[in-house]
């Protein structure tokens, strides 16, 4: 049995999930932004990175440090690359 949904949860409007992307898009670029500072700092990418630290190339700190921000920076924007997602697919709904 599949569910339709025809309103918004209570509290929920169309204005609530644009600002929602809004929020959303402001971290794409903030994370965009420090990944970018990465790329640039090492000159690799971050696989190049992990893969030079996993042969023991490369000092704990700051390079292991760095490469774990810049993973979890990697994960945070798909992750929010993902809700972005789901928002706009919500927004271009008949959902009322």
């Amino acid at each position: 049995m599949q569910a339709t949904l025809t309103h918004f949860p209570k509290g929920i409007s169309r204005n609530t999930l644009s600002s929602l992307c809004d929020d959303l898009d402001r971290r794409e670029a903030a994370l965009k932004t420090l990944i970018g500072r990465f790329e640039a700092q090492y000159g690799v990418a971050l696989e190049v990175l992990e893969n030079r630290l996993g042969q023991g190339k490369g000092q704990e700190h700051p390079d292991w440090e760095d490469s774990i921000e810049w993973r979890n920076a990697v994960d945070e924007l798909h992750q929010t690359n993902m809700m972005k997602s789901v928002l706009e697919w919500l927004l271009r709904s008949k959902v009322r």
